[in-house]
């Protein structure tokens, strides 16, 4: 039996399930703390709905409830983790990669969340994956502080907000962090070796405001690049504005359009002796819109780089440019069907990337999902061969 037979297979009873009638329940932390069920602010869990991001935008607090409002000290320890478990084949057709063939039941890793209010208007969220180390059935991770971060909400107004520490800065227009497919958005992830990827958290300050009127802006300043040294002053600032048209927030209902702008300066690999070591620029400019027609909604993002020859060690500036547009169907709050096609014009350094994504998610719970999704990406290189990759996945995923 060929995979994609088998997938096909595991499938069907994907889509008959949905038909089926089942209760809901919370999630933890802001779920457990309000009494609410995970769907008040997830459309499916973990994409945030419009509550949810207005209920984010407002440093984790009900908005217009704020006076209500209970501190860490007053409610139950919020805390949560995340995992998930199932079947991963994932194969690479070149010997030109480093990557290895999976095919085998996995832990897909682990997340420790906790987050809520330490006062009035003043919020916080920490995540921490943990050290793991890979063996048979265990998908390895990197033990980090992935997200570390104050909110200080509504300084005199909604117009002026203050996050600072480790978080997703505002520039990142569809979260790398609570999308729904297991498969990256090519884009995020592509940068300058040691760079900051769009898909990485960063630390340092954002600024941000929005209105009754559908503007929203945002502004910060970070440490950027990692092949900087801890003696170098924070130099990487970016701007972002939006527009929502109708109601809601552009996640599940009204139509949202947004420009970004990221300005950086990093220093090229420590390895690269025969390059100019000095601080060189980088730049990216983006534009973005999620449009909503009943259960459907439609995300498009389309970003532009130009980086410095020294940070590739290559000889000329860097020109290159990517997004991808997404398409999400969430026909009851029980099952989500995506498919989404990313791709990078890189050319002029390494070659062009594309990747094709199909998955959907049935909910067993609010805070458990069945997972499937395919995935095939193609890379291609400078000499003319390509590196291939597809991946296919069955998981539960899951919050505790």
């Amino acid at each position: 039996m060929s995979i994609k037979t088998l997938f096909l297979l595991m499938l069907a009873p994907l889509v008959l399930v949905t038909l089926l009638p089942s209760k809901a329940s919370a999630i933890p932390v802001f779920a457990r703390k309000y009494g609410f069920e995970c769907t008040m602010c997830h459309s499916t869990y973990p994409r945030l709905n419009d509550f949810g991001q207005r209920f984010r935008m407002n440093g984790y607090q009900l908005p217009g409830m704020e006076t209500l409002e209970k501190d860490i000290t007053e409610t139950s320890v919020p805390v949560a983790i995340r995992t998930s478990a199932g079947y991963n084949n994932d194969n690479f057709d070149s010997t030109q990669t480093s990557n290895v063939d999976v095919n085998e039941f996995q832990v897909n890793g682990v997340d420790i969340l906790a987050g809520g209010l330490i006062g009035p208007d003043i919020g916080f969220m920490f995540v921490y994956p943990p050290e793991i180390n890979s063996s048979r059935g265990v998908a390895g991770q990197n033990g980090a502080i992935e997200s570390a971060n104050v909110i200080f909400s509504n300084l005199g107004s909604t117009w002026f907000n203050i996050r600072a520490g480790k978080f997703e800065p505002a520039y990142v227009a569809f979260s790398n962090k609570r999308h729904l497919s297991i498969s990256p958005y090519e884009i995020y992830d592509f940068t300058f070796p040691g760079g900051p990827a769009f898909s990485d958290n960063q630390v340092g300050v954002e600024f941000t405001g929005w209105g009754r009127d559908g503007f929203r802006y945002a502004f910060g300043i970070l440490d950027g690049s990692e092949t900087n040294g801890s003696d170098t002053a924070p130099s990487d600032y970016y701007v972002r504005a939006a527009y929502v048209f109708g109601p809601g927030e552009g996640q599940t209902a009204g139509q949202r359009i947004g420009v970004t702008g990221y300005f950086g300066q990093a220093k090229p690999l420590a390895s690269w002796q025969e390059t100019d070591m000095s601080e060189q620029s980088f730049d990216r400019w983006g534009v973005d819109a999620s449009f909503n027609v009943e259960q459907w909604n439609l995300a498009l993002q389309y970003l532009r780089s130009n980086d410095s020859s020294e940070l590739w060690n290559f000889s000329g500036n860097v020109p290159y440019s990517g997004g991808f547009a997404e398409v999400t169907y969430t026909p009851t709050i029980k099952f989500a069907g995506f498919t989404r096609y990313d791709w990078v014009n890189a050319s002029s350094i390494l070659g062009d990337i594309t990747r094709w994504t199909v998955g959907g998610r049935y909910y067993i719970e609010d805070n458990m999902a069945l997972h499937l999704e395919w995935s095939r990406r193609n890379e291609s290189d400078l000499s003319g061969s390509d590196i291939n990759e597809t991946l296919w996945t069955a998981r539960l995923d899951f919050a505790i």
